[in-house]
């Protein structure tokens, strides 16, 4: 019996057959593991008992981790969740979703697994080229899905002293919701985030959500928000796309972006992402989010998250033309904070400029 089974630490050898079903499942279609379950002895094996393990939630915490840092290249989505059966002991359930960054492999052995009918095997260097081939196919689909998107957005700044910030989130792997007309429980809210900067909490708003008044359109809905020189129009396909673009005029009172506005437009994409995801019954999927910022006959100011207005700026500009920022791989929720730290990131190192002092961020519906 592994230590583990006691309470004490992971063993290498659990640690290594866990590490194996997941790498199969990520490389297959995905699905679920199981831990602290009785088999069968039947072929194929059926769950027969409950086996409960001590402290569950500690211990899904500890599995992931332990799992997470043998698999390459690192999965987007992992989920490692403890069911409790009474007295902090039950079993634990590991979700993995089919993979864009695929093929994955065991560290440890360095071996390739996928799932063949009720069983995790290895494969060989043929398989892994044509897992490669299928992989590469895929990603290419989606990065031309999204190159059209940010190509349109370009097209909208036709006009001078416009600004622009242009999202796009796609599922990296087929996903079908059915249909999205008349149900208000896919459509997004506005988060509350949080940043800590210089001793202080600033609240970053996203003040183009509300109100929306959804419409319905071929396979799709859509939504618009038209306020004093700003303008902000919202996608959501049946095929899990969602669509922000928000263009400002700028005005001797309205000279370039607020931080906290970009921020919270990211947030709010992760948010809507998550939301869309759990609606659909498949948290799993992984989403592309590609965010673009613009500027046409300006170099706009970017606020920093204290100021309320721009007299109160440093001056620090956003070089004129259309950006695309890296595309990004948008898996758990546990990763939100992570993006949003990288987007600050961007969003200075884009000025010309580095921040200097260290930031944190928080993110909630």
């Amino acid at each position: 019996m592994d230590p583990w089974h006691t309470g004490g630490s992971i063993g290498e050898h659990a640690r290594n057959a866990i590490a194996e079903e997941i790498v199969a499942f990520a490389n297959t279609l995905g699905g679920i593991v199981l831990v602290g379950i009785e088999e069968t002895n039947d072929h194929p094996q059926r769950a027969a008992k409950p086996l409960p393990l001590p402290r569950v939630h500690e211990l899904a915490r500890r599995l992931r981790q332990a799992v997470f840092d043998i698999i390459e290249p690192p999965l987007p989505l992992l989920e490692s969740e403890g069911i409790d059966m009474g007295g902090g002991q039950g079993v634990v359930l590991m979700r993995v979703a089919s993979s864009r960054r695929k093929p994955h492999r065991h560290a440890v052995n360095k071996e390739v697994f996928i799932r063949r009918a009720d069983e995790s095997v290895r494969i060989g260097m043929r398989e892994i080229q044509e897992l490669t081939i299928r992989s590469v196919a895929e990603a290419t689909r989606v990065d031309e899905i999204i190159r059209q998107h940010r190509d349109k957005s370009r097209c909208s700044l036709i006009v001078g002293n416009t600004g622009a910030l242009h999202f796009v989130g796609f599922p990296t792997t087929s996903f079908d919701l059915g249909r999205v007309v008349g149900r208000p429980e896919l459509l997004p809210t506005e988060p509350r985030i949080q940043v800590r900067s210089r001793g202080a909490t600033h609240v970053c708003r996203w003040p183009f959500a509300r109100p929306l008044t959804w419409r319905p359109t071929l396979r799709a809905v859509t939504a618009a928000f038209r306020g004093d020189g700003v303008e902000a129009d919202y996608l959501l396909r049946t095929d899990g796309l969602c669509q922000v673009d928000m263009t400002c005029r700028f005005t001797e009172t309205r000279q370039g972006f607020y931080a906290g506005w970009l921020l919270a437009g990211l947030g709010f994409m992760l948010i809507w992402i998550d939301v869309v995801r759990r609606a659909a019954n498949d948290a799993q999927v992984e989403y592309a989010l590609a965010p673009q910022i613009g500027a046409l006959g300006i170099s706009p100011i970017l606020g920093d998250y204290d100021i309320t207005d721009f007299t109160q700026a440093s001056g620090v500009r956003i070089p004129g033309g259309v950006h695309d920022l890296p595309i990004v791989s948008i898996g758990g929720v546990d990763e939100f904070t992570r993006h949003l730290d990288r987007f600050d990131e961007d969003m200075w190192n884009l000025t010309g400029t580095n921040r200097g002092w260290p930031v944190a961020f928080e993110i909630g519906m």
